[in-house]
């Protein structure tokens, strides 16, 4: 989303003196001292003589009365830019030409622009997004102005509208079967993630940059993307302990724990209540060759616990789904579910998961999102999409992360250029 100035030289037309002075005066309604002074600054521009272009140049200027005689004028300091490049004369110029309200519609829409460039790059965020706006009812594409429009809410401070703003701006060019370019997804999350907001805005700020990370996933799903944007979630939104677990679980489906803190971490927060899965986890990531079991680590430490400690578990299985079944709480129902798919039992899982739903006092939202991924795990896609659909409340990202998952299966990230 870099914002740089480029306009070509066909923005704008400087108004053509090769007619005969009575067909011209004419077709001009510029009063007459404008209009000469303009033909001089012309007549010298065209030979070189750029002083002397620009000493009629101001005294046209000098002598403006109408919205006429600024377009002329303006016209004339577009064409002078032309040859000696001087900014602060292509800014005056396209000024004179936006405020005269004078050219066709398309050039109107191309000047404002052009305007909205030139305060951006002069850090007049203001007059930027005044002339932005303008040209987006004008009909300029979403593509020239959203990404200024964009920086510019971001670098005065404004993130929520910033965000607000991109997001419409993705809407409107998918609605129009447009491609959505990468990089607006990337910016609006780095905005977001970086933002020293108002408290009172971080709420819906975090919340914009959740929305943004699941349309980036969805739209470039690479494990390194994936990795980021659950990051993101998890610190933006400060989840417990149990909430990262079902993180560490989509990310484990997907294939993208990024390194060895991830399978540290992850068998870490379950391997007291789960050790078979703890071990699992651990497994994989030495045989990825992320993960040294061997010598004194961490790592080594879980395994050996968790080891002695998976067979007794597995046996244990029938009697806790027994009592679980039969207890008012749903609490041991789930967590039995929970171990059952530790050990690739979906079904006896699924069936748990049901008994669980039926208890006084049960989480719906996080029973429906682990039943979701004993589901998505046992390669039953639409009855996991059917479960993470059932799933509210402070689960339900995680649950359309998983929704994401399935419709848009892991890439590996691109090489680096």
């Amino acid at each position: 989303m870099a914002v740089a100035l480029a306009l070509g030289g066909a923005l704008v037309a400087a108004p053509s003196y090769a007619a005969k002075k009575e067909e011209k005066a004419a077709a001009s309604k510029a009063t007459p001292a404008v209009h000469k002074a303009a033909f001089e600054a012309q007549k010298a521009a065209e030979a070189g003589d750029i002083p002397t272009a620009l000493t009629n140049y101001n005294t046209a200027k000098a002598a403006i009365v109408n919205d006429d005689d600024k377009f002329m004028v303006g016209q004339i300091g577009y064409s002078i830019y032309q040859k000696n490049k001087d900014d602060a004369l292509q800014g005056e110029a396209i000024d004179l030409m936006v405020s005269s309200g004078k050219a066709p519609p398309e050039t109107q829409a191309k000047l404002l622009v052009a305007q909205g460039q030139i305060a951006y790059n002069k850090r007049d965020y203001p007059k930027a997004l005044t002339a932005l706006q303008a040209a987006q009812a004008a009909g300029a594409p979403d593509s020239d102005i959203v990404p200024m429009m964009v920086e510019a809410y971001a670098a005065s401070g404004q993130t929520l509208q910033a965000l607000k703003t991109l997001d419409a701006g993705i809407t409107k060019q998918r609605a129009a079967n447009q491609p959505v370019p990468i990089e607006w997804f990337q910016r609006g999350i780095a905005i977001g993630y970086r933002a020293k907001a108002n408290p009172t805005d971080i709420p819906a700020i975090n919340n914009a940059t959740l929305e943004i990370s699941k349309q980036w996933v969805a739209a470039d799903p690479q494990k390194k993307n994936w990795s980021a944007a659950l990051q993101i979630y998890q610190e933006q939104f400060k989840l417990d302990n149990d909430a990262r677990i079902d993180v560490f679980r989509l990310m484990r489906a997907a294939g993208v724990l990024s390194g060895d803190a991830d399978y540290r971490e992850y068998a870490d927060l379950v391997y007291l209540r789960f050790p078979n899965e703890a071990m699992q986890v651990l497994q994989e990531g030495n045989t990825k060759g992320i993960v040294n079991l061997t010598g004194k680590s961490d790592a080594s430490d879980v395994m050996g616990i968790v080891k002695g400690k998976v067979a007794a578990d597995k046996a244990s299985l029938p009697a806790t789904d027994k009592s679980s079944r039969a207890s008012a709480s749903p609490k041991g129902a789930i967590s039995t579910a929970d171990a059952y798919v530790g050990y690739g039992q979906y079904q006896q899982a699924v069936d748990l998961y049901k008994v669980a739903l039926t208890k006084s006092g049960v989480d719906a939202g996080l029973v429906n999102l682990h039943m979701g991924w004993a589901l998505a795990l046992a390669g039953d896609t639409a009855g996991a999409k059917a479960a993470f659909a059932a799933v509210t409340g402070a689960r339900k990202p995680i649950a359309d992360f998983w929704v994401i998952h399935l419709d848009h299966p892991t890439t590996a990230n691109a090489a680096a250029s």
